[in-house]
């Protein structure tokens, strides 16, 4: 049975959101290349698909994930996800649109808040938090809308439908409640409605409200929204195993400057013997890239060969996530690109030389490069090791079965790179015991 679609707008965002079907035993298929979507409508309980539309102007977005839409009623979903931004990056209500367009849909039912993640709404104003001690500094350039945003009015801005908001008052009564009032605003004519939420519980009683809405209903949120729909939403299940590679060595990847990533990665530098390879932006831009990625390959493997075990990871990263975020800004809007296709090689270039056991990899658009070198079609979802971080493995490409952990760059505490870490040991171990049985 063909249970729910997830539309993302990035790679991250497709696979923190699928991995909430994977833990209620779903098998679950990202989609990394939207293009080739036809390949995955078979054997998949759900399909997480990155459109990769978040760079693009309101009409291709919308017309892209339209197009995405139309193949999948096609082809027999009936249920779709609608997953945002968390920090409402992107073309909400044209994507929105999009997917009522297509499917003829009459309600759409909102939920932005992620409260394991710092992001909750409160009478339809999306607030932020860091889930960490640290401040962001004055200087840092945060992508967002502040205060964020007034949720109902950026989306009707956008959208013909008529837009409504359920504020906290109103979940606080409980699920009850909240489906009142939702049939209150279909009567009303209104068709998108906003529902505030601040802790996990919140996000519970939606989900209940939600139980007896019609099939065609479009459930749209976040990640944390999607923690709490399959069990719901007439889902079946799938318990089946899947076998993990043997032991090489972890690889860190991070392609863009963030300063949660930064205090992540320092804190795996300074408790355990992870190794360190700086790529020098410089070069890059400057039109060495060639040069650039042989060189950290050839260190790469220099510090493989010499160590036989790395205690912790190899760790990839940009030389300007640990500089200025000044620089970083202007390296992003400018030679973006170029760093991520060199990334993506370098990662290729060890995957070819058969060291690596895992990726680990903190941005989506450096996920979305790194996995396109490799070649690869999707990613079996398997289980969430922490909020809104996934473990799947790759499926397709040079990197067939490699375990992979994909992490939004402002995602996790200081230490939650190292807990991922702990988490991927446990398993080799467990790979060990079976091998050994």
């Amino acid at each position: 049975m063909r249970s729910i679609a997830i539309i993302a707008d990035d790679l991250t965002g497709a696979s923190d959101t699928g991995i909430q079907f994977r833990k209620h035993g779903l098998t679950t298929k990202v989609v990394v290349d939207a293009d080739k979507l036809e390949l995955f409508l078979e054997n998949n309980d759900v399909l997480a698909i990155n459109s990769n539309t978040r760079p693009l102007k309101n009409k291709n977005a919308y017309k892209k994930v339209y197009e995405i839409s139309c193949t999948l009623k096609k082809a027999g979903f009936k249920s779709v996800y609608k997953k945002i931004d968390s920090t409402f990056r992107g073309n909400l209500g044209s994507e929105l649109e999009a997917v009522m367009d297509a499917f003829d849909a009459g309600l759409t039912i909102l939920v932005p808040s992620y409260p394991d993640n710092g992001r909750c709404m409160v009478n339809g104003n999306l607030k932020i938090s860091l889930p960490c001690d640290e401040e962001i500094k004055d200087n840092e350039e945060i992508d967002v809308r502040h205060d964020l945003c007034y949720v109902p009015s950026i989306l009707q801005n956008e959208m013909t439908r008529k837009v409504a908001l359920i504020n906290l008052k109103t979940v606080n009564k409980g699920s009850e409640s909240i489906y009142y009032d939702i049939e209150k605003f279909k009567k009303e004519g209104f068709q998108v409605i906003v529902i505030d939420a601040v802790t996990n519980e919140d996000l519970n009683k939606i989900a209940i409200a939600c139980k007896n809405l019609p099939q065609n209903t479009v459930f749209s949120g976040t990640a944390g929204f999607a923690a709490y729909l399959p069990k719901v939403i007439d889902l079946c299940l799938d318990n089946q195993t899947h076998q993990l590679k043997k032991d090489k060595v972890l690889l860190i990847v991070a392609g863009t400057y963030n300063h949660i990533t930064r205090m992540q990665i320092d804190k795996v530098l300074s408790n355990t013997n992870s190794a360190l390879i700086k790529i020098d932006t410089n070069k890059i831009i400057n039109g060495k890239l060639f040069e650039e990625v042989q060189k950290t390959i050839k260190d790469a493997m220099e510090l493989y060969n010499t160590q036989k075990e790395i205690s912790g990871s190899l760790i990839i990263a940009v030389d300007t996530l640990f500089e200025s975020p000044d620089k970083m800004y202007l390296l992003t809007n400018k030679f973006s690109r170029d760093v991520a296709k060199a990334i993506g090689d370098i990662v290729k270039g060890l995957v070819d030389k058969d060291i690596v056991e895992s990726l680990l990899i903190t941005g989506g658009d450096t996920a979305l490069h790194v996995l396109s070198a490799l070649n690869a079609e999707g990613i079996d979802l398997q289980e969430e090791v922490l909020a809104g971080i996934p473990l799947g493995l790759l499926s397709g490409g040079k990197a067939h079965n490699v375990r992979i952990v994909t992490k939004a760059g402002g995602f996790g505490s200081p230490t939650a790179i190292l807990e991922v870490m702990k988490h991927l040991e446990t398993l080799r171990k467990k790979q060990k015991e079976l091998s050994i049985m």
